[in-house]
């Protein structure tokens, strides 16, 4: 039953068009990071030959190209910023939609007429959103892959090619959260579009508000995967930095970071300790949005207004 509800799922977000635009987002934005890695790229490199020419002339040795220095994954960085300012959004559109359209049309009450257990409902729900995430993931890890080619004009190593994997990953697991959110949005409130803006209300908390109280951080530079705090001697952030080991967003920026090497180097403990809170998180979101349909009364609908 968890299969025939998931299978009907993807074919409603196929129908919907939804899989194909969330998809073509996601492969766009990683398009960007590769043609801004590029760019840079060739900047840097733009610069270091015309030093070399300089310091020729003067007869001084050059020093190493800094791009040779600089890690290959590095310019994927970008990455980590897209999938909490964009993948985040679209994944809740994704959860949102999952129930929504069951709940507006009348089809949850079609189906709960008939013997079918509430938790292999959820279950399928949930199993159909993990999938097209899954699939989207893969994908963009695929661009990935051919911008790495393009612009380092050789395939990835081994070693390389399993911290890629690893970062999209913990994307996933990302994205999963916010999915799982705009499921249960859908569950507490009457109306579709209170729904989606109370899930868009979650994501401006964890993207932008617990971030700047647990790291001082201004909202503007909360979504830098790399950024001092500015205001960490105040007696106030002093407190709320103890609670930025539970800062979802921070600990996805700076596991990102150390797992495509842009930031500083840190052990395999450090970086699961930083992926944890999220996985609890999830797992938790999972459980509330299962209670929730099982409490759920289908037989009211929702607006859709």
């Amino acid at each position: 039953m968890i299969a025939t509800v998931a299978r009907q799922q993807l074919v409603s977000l196929r129908r919907q068009r939804i899989f194909v635009a969330l998809v073509g987002i996601l492969l766009f934005m990683t398009a960007m990071a590769g043609v801004i890695g590029w760019m840079s790229r060739e900047t840097i490199v733009r610069v270091y030959d015309e030093a070399v020419r300089l310091l020729a002339s003067n007869g001084q040795a050059a020093p190493p190209n800094p791009f040779e220095l600089k890690p290959t994954l590095s310019m994927l960085s970008n990455m980590s910023i897209y999938i909490p300012l964009i993948g985040a959004l679209l994944a809740i559109v994704l959860g949102h939609l999952s129930l929504a359209d069951d709940e507006s049309t009348g089809i949850g009450r079609m189906i709960f007429s008939r013997q079918i257990a509430r938790t292999s409902y959820v279950a399928g729900k949930i199993l159909s959103s993990a999938i097209v995430l899954a699939l989207a993931m893969a994908a963009s890890m695929a661009v990935s892959l051919v911008a790495l080619l393009l612009v380092n004009r050789g395939l990835p190593t081994g070693g390389e090619f399993v911290q890629l994997g690893g970062f999209y990953a913990l994307s996933w697991l990302y994205l999963m959260l916010f999915a799982l959110i705009g499921m249960a949005a859908v569950l507490v409130t009457r109306r579709r579009s209170l729904a989606l803006l109370a899930a868009m209300g979650f994501w401006l908390i964890l993207t932008f508000a617990v971030p700047q109280f647990t790291s001082g951080l201004r909202p503007t530079t909360s979504l830098n995967p790399i950024t001092d705090p500015v205001s960490t001697s105040q007696p106030f952030f002093t407190a709320t930095a103890k609670a930025r080991p539970f800062s979802i967003s921070e600990q996805y920026k700076e596991a990102s970071g150390a797992i495509l090497g842009t930031a500083p180097s840190e052990s395999g403990t450090e970086t699961t300790k930083r992926v944890l809170p999220l996985a609890v998180s999830v797992a938790g979101m999972a459980a509330a949005t299962t209670a929730l349909v099982k409490r759920h009364d289908y037989s009211k609908g929702t607006s859709d207004e």
